[in-house]
Protein backbone atom coordinates (compact mmCIF):
# COMPACT_ATOMS: atom_id res chain seq x y z
CA UNK A 1 0.00 0.00 0.00
CA UNK A 2 1.41 3.36 -0.95
CA UNK A 3 1.41 6.31 1.42
CA UNK A 4 -1.16 8.98 0.80
CA UNK A 5 -3.91 6.54 -0.13
CA UNK A 6 -6.71 6.64 2.46
CA UNK A 7 -8.07 3.41 3.88
CA UNK A 8 -11.86 3.13 3.56
CA UNK A 9 -13.69 1.06 6.13
CA UNK A 10 -17.17 -0.31 5.49
CA UNK A 11 -19.16 -0.03 8.67
CA UNK A 12 -22.46 -1.69 9.32
CA UNK A 13 -25.30 0.82 9.15
CA UNK A 14 -27.12 1.67 12.36
CA UNK A 15 -30.82 0.90 12.57
CA UNK A 16 -33.06 3.88 11.87
CA UNK A 17 -34.46 3.80 15.39
CA UNK A 18 -30.96 4.33 16.79
CA UNK A 19 -30.04 7.08 14.32
CA UNK A 20 -33.34 8.78 14.97
CA UNK A 21 -35.72 10.83 12.87
CA UNK A 22 -33.99 14.13 13.69
CA UNK A 23 -30.71 13.08 12.06
CA UNK A 24 -32.42 11.31 9.15
CA UNK A 25 -34.33 14.46 8.18
CA UNK A 26 -31.61 16.84 9.40
CA UNK A 27 -33.87 18.98 11.57
CA UNK A 28 -33.48 20.47 15.05
CA UNK A 29 -35.39 19.03 17.99
CA UNK A 30 -37.66 22.06 18.10
CA UNK A 31 -38.40 22.05 14.36
CA UNK A 32 -41.91 23.13 13.38
CA UNK A 33 -44.24 21.00 11.28
CA UNK A 34 -43.46 23.18 8.23
CA UNK A 35 -39.69 22.66 8.71
CA UNK A 36 -40.23 18.91 9.05
CA UNK A 37 -42.35 18.77 5.88
CA UNK A 38 -39.80 20.85 3.94
CA UNK A 39 -36.89 18.68 5.11
CA UNK A 40 -38.88 15.51 4.31
CA UNK A 41 -39.67 16.74 0.76
CA UNK A 42 -36.02 17.65 0.14
CA UNK A 43 -34.77 14.27 1.41
CA UNK A 44 -37.30 12.46 -0.81
CA UNK A 45 -36.03 14.40 -3.86
CA UNK A 46 -32.40 13.69 -2.99
CA UNK A 47 -33.12 10.00 -2.42
CA UNK A 48 -34.92 9.63 -5.75
CA UNK A 49 -32.02 11.34 -7.55
CA UNK A 50 -29.61 8.88 -5.91
CA UNK A 51 -27.87 11.60 -3.88
CA UNK A 52 -28.63 9.82 -0.58
CA UNK A 53 -28.11 6.28 0.59
CA UNK A 54 -30.98 6.62 3.05
CA UNK A 55 -33.91 4.40 1.96
CA UNK A 56 -37.23 6.10 1.19
CA UNK A 57 -38.94 4.02 3.86
CA UNK A 58 -36.59 5.46 6.51
CA UNK A 59 -37.27 9.01 5.34
CA UNK A 60 -41.02 8.40 5.46
CA UNK A 61 -40.67 6.74 8.86
CA UNK A 62 -38.80 9.81 10.21
CA UNK A 63 -41.57 12.14 9.01
CA UNK A 64 -44.23 9.90 10.55
CA UNK A 65 -42.42 9.85 13.91
CA UNK A 66 -41.82 13.61 14.01
CA UNK A 67 -45.41 14.49 13.17
CA UNK A 68 -46.76 12.42 16.08
CA UNK A 69 -46.27 14.09 19.49
CA UNK A 70 -45.96 10.87 21.51
CA UNK A 71 -43.68 9.13 18.99
CA UNK A 72 -41.50 12.27 18.76
CA UNK A 73 -40.93 12.33 22.53
CA UNK A 74 -40.00 8.63 22.56
CA UNK A 75 -37.64 9.05 19.60
CA UNK A 76 -36.00 12.01 21.30
CA UNK A 77 -35.25 9.85 24.34
CA UNK A 78 -33.68 6.84 22.57
CA UNK A 79 -32.11 8.08 19.34
CA UNK A 80 -28.78 9.67 18.52
CA UNK A 81 -29.57 13.36 18.55
CA UNK A 82 -28.10 16.49 17.12
CA UNK A 83 -28.47 18.17 20.49
CA UNK A 84 -29.25 17.44 24.11
CA UNK A 85 -32.73 17.82 25.55
CA UNK A 86 -31.71 21.21 26.97
CA UNK A 87 -30.70 22.45 23.51
CA UNK A 88 -27.16 23.32 24.62
CA UNK A 89 -25.61 22.96 21.15
CA UNK A 90 -28.40 24.98 19.53
CA UNK A 91 -27.93 27.76 22.08
CA UNK A 92 -24.18 27.83 21.39
CA UNK A 93 -24.79 27.89 17.64
CA UNK A 94 -27.26 30.75 18.00
CA UNK A 95 -24.85 32.63 20.25
CA UNK A 96 -21.81 32.35 17.99
CA UNK A 97 -23.39 32.13 14.53
CA UNK A 98 -26.58 34.06 15.02
CA UNK A 99 -30.11 32.82 14.46
CA UNK A 100 -30.09 33.33 10.70
CA UNK A 101 -28.43 30.93 8.30
CA UNK A 102 -25.36 32.94 7.43
CA UNK A 103 -21.75 32.22 6.78
CA UNK A 104 -20.11 30.15 9.46
CA UNK A 105 -18.01 32.40 11.67
CA UNK A 106 -16.55 29.63 13.80
CA UNK A 107 -15.61 26.18 12.62
CA UNK A 108 -14.75 23.14 14.71
CA UNK A 109 -11.20 21.91 14.37
CA UNK A 110 -11.05 18.31 13.25
CA UNK A 111 -7.56 17.06 12.63
CA UNK A 112 -6.78 13.42 12.05
CA UNK A 113 -3.46 11.70 12.34
CA UNK A 114 -2.27 9.83 9.25
CA UNK A 115 -2.09 6.19 10.35
CA UNK A 116 -0.15 4.66 7.44
CA UNK A 117 3.19 5.33 9.13
CA UNK A 118 1.92 4.82 12.70
CA UNK A 119 3.81 2.34 14.85
CA UNK A 120 2.20 1.27 18.13
CA UNK A 121 4.27 2.05 21.24
CA UNK A 122 4.17 -1.61 22.29
CA UNK A 123 6.41 -3.84 20.18
CA UNK A 124 4.54 -6.58 18.33
CA UNK A 125 6.33 -9.94 18.51
CA UNK A 126 7.13 -11.84 15.33
CA UNK A 127 5.65 -15.26 14.62
CA UNK A 128 9.01 -16.90 15.37
CA UNK A 129 9.14 -15.18 18.78
CA UNK A 130 5.60 -16.38 19.54
CA UNK A 131 6.49 -19.94 18.55
CA UNK A 132 9.65 -19.84 20.68
CA UNK A 133 7.51 -18.92 23.71
CA UNK A 134 5.01 -21.74 23.19
CA UNK A 135 5.91 -24.54 25.57
CA UNK A 136 4.64 -28.01 24.83
CA UNK A 137 3.22 -29.47 28.04
CA UNK A 138 4.59 -32.63 29.55
CA UNK A 139 2.75 -35.57 28.02
CA UNK A 140 1.90 -38.65 30.13
CA UNK A 141 3.54 -41.90 29.00
CA UNK A 142 0.13 -43.50 28.45
CA UNK A 143 -0.52 -41.33 25.35
CA UNK A 144 2.79 -40.90 23.45
CA UNK A 145 1.11 -39.92 20.15
CA UNK A 146 -0.19 -36.67 21.68
CA UNK A 147 3.38 -35.32 21.80
CA UNK A 148 3.86 -35.93 18.07
CA UNK A 149 0.49 -34.31 17.26
CA UNK A 150 1.31 -31.20 19.34
CA UNK A 151 4.78 -30.85 17.84
CA UNK A 152 3.38 -31.09 14.30
CA UNK A 153 0.63 -28.59 15.14
CA UNK A 154 3.18 -26.09 16.52
CA UNK A 155 5.22 -26.29 13.28
CA UNK A 156 2.31 -25.35 10.99
CA UNK A 157 1.90 -21.69 10.02
CA UNK A 158 -0.87 -19.82 11.82
CA UNK A 159 -3.51 -18.28 9.53
CA UNK A 160 -6.33 -16.72 11.55
CA UNK A 161 -8.53 -16.39 8.45
CA UNK A 162 -8.56 -20.17 7.97
CA UNK A 163 -9.78 -21.03 11.47
CA UNK A 164 -13.22 -22.65 11.36
CA UNK A 165 -15.14 -21.29 14.34
CA UNK A 166 -18.41 -22.99 13.38
CA UNK A 167 -16.94 -26.52 13.28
Amino acid sequence: MSQGVPIVLQLAPLPRTQIGPFLILGVDKDASREEIEAAWAEKIKQSRRGQLKTPLEDINWAREILTSKEARIKADAVALNIDTTDGVLKKLKDRYQGRKQAEIRCKPIDTEKWLASYTPPTPVPTIDECRANVRIPEIPREVPMVRVILENFAKEPIDPWQIDLDG
